[in-house]
């Protein structure tokens, strides 16, 4: 454009009087000045114009007023551009900021970093840092920051959060059509009976404000968390047994106390677990709220069995162990703990029993795992030296560190590639010996062949992560360490239920593994081989798994390809596992399956299986397809990736840590599996 003008000028100044030359330099002077301070404006939050606008994707625990303040406009105009009547907001919604101007500023408020910038404000970290020159990351309170285009629209948000009601509607049929228990219809809009008038709004999937547990984010405290959530401080503490005004980065908080036959539904939670944990069948459970799914969101409010009293688990207590890590894990309140064990303090010891919500109560009706001697599978194997170790066992050798101890610690492997795969191979053949000796529960899965992909692995620890342990020390997460626990898991029990399976990736080194205390994190090892001869032989550095264009993927579809040589395709199935670290996604389960980045290209059965086995992940899990690497010529006839944590918040980080819940969600994924192949036959 400048060029346009200073071109037009140049031709009439040629051909122009003195007087009017000056006129024309004149114009040329004010007309540049105008642009720069147009372009530029670093004054004014609306630096710059363009055809889109920022949005804001609503996360776990936002409030409109908390969006209006970090962004420096008012509420009134949050709901003016996105079409609000109320206050109330969903996770995964989209909210328009500044439409038709994308090019605006965010002001740095004390405490925030540049990471969390971007992904609040829906823009690359990259783009950020080039966009404002800034090279080390370091902002300060008052910097103006410019903003990109956001990130593309995701399948995330397509949800509908509000109906307004039409002549001839009704209650039940609106509960069926938008996939949401009667019940639960009836909770979220505070509704005492079934009748409904046209024009009136009805919420259809829970706001944040609905949920009954709170994970405390950085600058918290217990009057702004109340205040948030419409409770009196005295019952926020007494709920969480919390003396004095102290609480922690990541420290769960329960929001709301329920009657023994009420069970509020929190993010991870199947409605087939609930029913099995507290003695019911899901068809019991669904009747008697009103659902015709499987799709429960978290903060609903299930009724138990017409209000019998609930039989309670028993938890041993475990050294290390403390009050609300046993009632985080069982999903109670530290103040329900006390009550239903008769207790005033917060003192306990090892081996002590208490009662607790049965939860995470083994022996469910659809998988017999209290039949399953897991220890077993973690003894001597064979003639390979078994090493005893909070977070182990090891075999061979283990790491020369207790946990991991920063974000950047690692271990070399200790053997070249040709003698890390013999040792990982030897290994492997004494697991497997271990697991055929177990029996089985069922022949649901015979003629299946499962491909189970460890994510990342060798030379890349994929997302390492820093959380915190229940005194507010620094502790490390590895995510392929733990995928490949879980990965374990589900091969344990896809073969028991008789499925032939294949690992990618192989450990000389460990297998299963405990974690007790969890602060004893597993240690950043680069030593997993792909279980193939062919990509050891050689022997050299290249060959390890890594996150380099070397076959770190084509290498695993090979291994799967190999697998399913003499496999119909339709019993063929491939599952690679993550932990994804993205604060632009729910704090929920995601399933990927392959979508070409035109959107032209879907892989359908993927897609089915990834919507088919979502129930059986819990509440809030979500499928969206992607052009991902390891999905593309893959030859299963299902191949997904399923990112079962996501690291990039707090509580996935904790969860991550413990055996117990690693091993839920294991078996949920089973039950997915199970689910899926009992409607295919």
């Amino acid at each position: 454009m400048i060029k346009f003008i200073f071109s037009g000028i140049a031709f009439h100044h040629q051909k122009s009087s003195p007087a009017l030359k000056y006129f024309l330099c004149f114009i040329c002077v004010h007309t540049t000045l105008a642009l720069v301070l147009l372009l530029c404006n670093p004054g004014n939050s609306y630096a710059g114009e363009t055809d889109t606008s920022v949005i804001h994707i609503v996360k776990r625990g936002d409030t409109l007023s908390e969006i209006a303040l970090t962004y420096k406009v008012s509420v009134k105009q949050l709901r003016r551009w996105n079409r609000l009547r109320g206050d109330k907001i969903f996770e995964g919604q989209r909210l328009e900021l500044w439409p038709h101007s994308s090019s605006v500023c965010y002001v740095v408020r004390s405490g925030d970093t540049l990471s969390e910038i971007a992904a609040q404000c829906g823009v690359s970290l990259s783009i950020l840092r080039r966009l404002n020159h800034i090279y080390k990351d370091r902002i300060y309170p008052g910097q103006k920051l410019k903003l990109a285009k956001p990130l593309e629209k995701t399948e995330a948000a397509d949800e509908t959060f509000e109906y307004v009601v039409k002549k001839g509607d009704n209650l039940s049929t609106i509960a069926q059509r938008f996939d949401v228990g009667l019940s639960f219809l009836r909770q979220l809009n505070h509704l005492k009976h079934d009748r409904i008038y046209p024009g009136q709004r009805l919420q259809l999937r829970p706001s944040s404000l609905d949920e009954a547990v709170y994970v405390v984010r950085p600058g918290d405290t217990l009057s702004s968390i109340a205040l948030k959530y419409r409770i009196k401080l005295s019952e926020l503490m007494e709920l969480n047994d919390i003396v004095g005004s102290k609480i922690l980065v990541g420290q769960k908080l329960r929001l709301k106390t329920t009657p023994a036959h009420v069970h509020i539904v929190e993010r991870g939670d199947a409605l087939w677990e609930i029913a099995s944990a507290y003695g019911m069948s899901v068809r019991e459970l669904k009747s008697l709220n009103g659902q015709s799914s499987n799709r429960i969101y978290p903060g609903q409010e299930l009724h138990l069995m017409m209000k019998q009293p609930v039989p309670p688990d028993i938890y041993t207590v475990k050294a290390g162990d403390y009050l609300a890590r046993i009632a985080r894990l069982h999903q109670m309140s530290v103040s329900d703990l006390k009550k239903a064990n008769n207790m005033r303090r917060s003192v306990i010891y090892p081996g002590q029993e208490l009662k607790v919500n049965p939860i995470l109560r083994r022996g469910r009706e659809w998988l017999k795992i209290s039949e399953i001697n897991w220890d077993n599978l973690m003894n001597s194997l064979g003639d390979v030296r078994r090493i005893k170790s909070e977070n182990g066992p090891y075999y061979g050798r283990s790491p020369k560190a207790a946990h991991q101890r920063h974000a950047r610690y690692f271990e070399g492997p200790g053997l070249s590639l040709r003698r890390s795969y013999r040792q990982a191979r030897k290994l492997w053949q004494a697991f497997e010996h271990q697991v055929d000796s177990l029996g089985y529960l069922s022949d649901t899965l015979n003629g299946w062949h499962i491909v189970l992909d460890p994510g990342h692995g060798g030379l890349d620890p994929g997302a390492v992560v820093e959380n915190l342990d229940g005194n507010g020390n620094k502790v490390y997460v590895v995510e392929d360490e733990y995928v490949y626990d879980i990965a374990l898991r589900v091969y344990v029990l896809l073969r028991l239920h008789g499925a032939a399976v294949t690992m990618t990736l192989l450990s000389p080194n460990h297998l299963i593994r405990h974690s007790n205390p969890p602060a004893r994190t597993f240690v950043n090892e680069k030593n997993e081989v792909y279980n193939s001869y062919s990509f050891n032989k050689h022997n050299k550095r290249a060959h390890w798994p890594n996150g380099g264009r070397y076959g770190n993927l084509s290498c695993r579809v090979s291994i799967a390809r190999k697998a399913f040589r003499k496999v119909p395709k339709n019993r063929r199935m491939f599952f690679s596992f993550h932990a994804d670290i993205d604060h632009r996604s729910p704090e929920a389960p995601l399933v990927l399956y392959y979508k070409s980045r035109n959107g032209r290209r879907v892989d359908i059965p993927s897609k089915k299986f990834a919507q088919s086995i979502l129930p059986s992940l819990g509440a809030g899990a979500y499928a969206r397809g992607q052009n991902l690497g390891v999905l593309r010529n893959n030859p299963a006839r299902v191949k997904v990736i399923l990112e079962l944590r996501n690291l990039a918040y707090t509580d996935h980080a904790w969860a991550l840590r413990f055996e117990q819940l690693r091993q839920r969600d294991a078996e949920k994924v089973v039950k997915g599996v199970l689910d899926y192949v009992s409607q295919q036959s």
